[in-house]
């Protein structure tokens, strides 16, 4: 099938070069957006603002038998990892303190801790999205058990 690229960014997709075969593209909701969709289309969404609106764009600019991918979603409308409407998390990154948690599907969760020197290193698998408090205690206290307070990517290590 063919895919499809829609935002809520004003971008003029016209200066955009490479972008392959697409069926179609533009922003989201607008009237020539909504007409267009396509049977059995790879939707991508990039950006399209809070997870309440998900469900919305879905449904404007799907059809059954499409895929709807949301792509570098600017924020999160809860204060956890990944989205609460049930959307599964394909690619995951965020910046937690002392560390990160990722995700490439259909791999694990995974919590990394940031070391001083700027390196990384798994702490935690995880087989089912953890909650962002168990990741951030468990990342955290690894740190302060390791290094003290000597472990602050603002100040390379040092104080």
């Amino acid at each position: 099938g063919k895919a499809c690229v829609l935002t809520t960014e004003p971008v003029d997709f016209k200066t955009i070069k490479g972008m392959g075969p697409l069926s179609r593209s533009g922003k989201v909701n607008s009237e020539k957006a909504r007409k267009e969709a396509r049977n059995g289309e790879f939707v991508i969404c990039a950006n399209p603002g809070g997870e309440e609106v998900w469900d919305r764009i879905a449904s404007a600019h799907t059809t059954p038998s499409s895929t709807f991918v949301v792509l570098n979603n600017a924020y999160s409308t809860s204060y956890d990892l990944g989205n609460k409407r049930g959307y599964e998390e394909a690619y995951y990154l965020k910046r937690i303190s002392k560390g990160w948690v990722f995700r490439a599907f259909p791999g694990p969760w995974e919590a990394y801790l940031e070391k001083p020197d700027g390196t990384v290193e798994l702490l935690e698998s995880y087989k089912t999205k953890p909650s962002l408090r168990d990741v951030s205690t468990l990342v955290r206290d690894e740190s302060f058990k390791r290094y003290a307070i000597n472990n602050d990517r603002w100040m390379g290590g040092r104080l």
